[in-house]
């Protein structure tokens, strides 16, 4: 049986031109952090680093194993020695991708005063990491794979996991005014769909664009309404 992730996970399309212009500058300075991981002799992360500098600055279509491995010096076989092919790297990269989207959207959940202000940071969180990784984000939701990858399905049900775990929290608290799973469709839906809006530049709301906080609290209300006891 499908998980909800995969069900959703398989609704994203991505197109592998796109290109977002990192200045070079950012690039090289990732470049020297995955140089010195790799001296300390971890060449597996310092592949990955490398590999997500180059995805954010050329999109998957100008990513290559090779590529990487010339950033950071090595062998053009040593990065097969980890990696397969592309798609084992890009695998790689959604699946860590996944692992950081939850730890942002769970970051700030301390403190919080009920279960409708820990949505709302989680929403926070999820737009900000959709804006701080725009390619990754494009190849987590928008990228299948050749081949089955678990590690990566179940990165992406976590994260997933990390929402429906809020809701749920929301509901002990006698918050919702509909079930878990139809609060988390509606509530991701919303959230999802202004992340891509953003990071495509389609937000055109004001001067300066507004920021990640800035946009959730725009939605915030609307979205809590829908889902939300009155």
């Amino acid at each position: 049986m499908y998980s909800l992730y995969t069900l959703m996970y398989t609704a994203f399309t991505f197109n592998v031109n796109s290109v977002y212009n990192e200045p070079m500058i950012k690039l090289q300075s990732n470049m020297l952090c995955a140089k010195k991981a790799y001296h300390h002799g971890e060449l597996r992360e310092s592949l990955l680093e490398a590999a997500e500098a180059l995805l954010e600055k050329d999109g998957p279509a100008g990513l290559s194993l090779r590529k990487v491995g010339r950033q950071l010096g090595v062998t053009p076989g040593a990065p097969y020695r980890h990696f397969e092919d592309k798609d084992a790297l890009l695998a790689a990269l959604a699946t860590e991708g996944f692992q950081k989207l939850r730890a942002v959207m769970l970051a700030d959940q301390e403190g919080a005063p009920d279960g409708k202000e820990r949505l709302r940071r989680a929403g926070v969180g999820y737009l900000q990491f959709a804006s701080a990784h725009p390619e990754l984000f494009r190849l987590m939701f928008g990228w299948m794979p050749a081949r089955d990858v678990p590690g990566l399905c179940e990165a992406g049900d976590a994260a997933f996991a990390a929402l429906q775990g809020v809701l749920e929290g929301c509901e002990e608290e006698g918050l919702l005014s509909r079930s878990v799973s139809e609060a988390g469709l509606l509530a991701w839906s919303a959230v999802h769909g202004a992340a891509f809006l953003s990071i495509d530049d389609r937000l055109k709301l004001e001067e300066p664009a507004p920021d990640s906080e800035c946009i959730l609290n725009m939605m915030h209300d609307s979205i809590w309404s829908g889902i939300g006891k009155r």
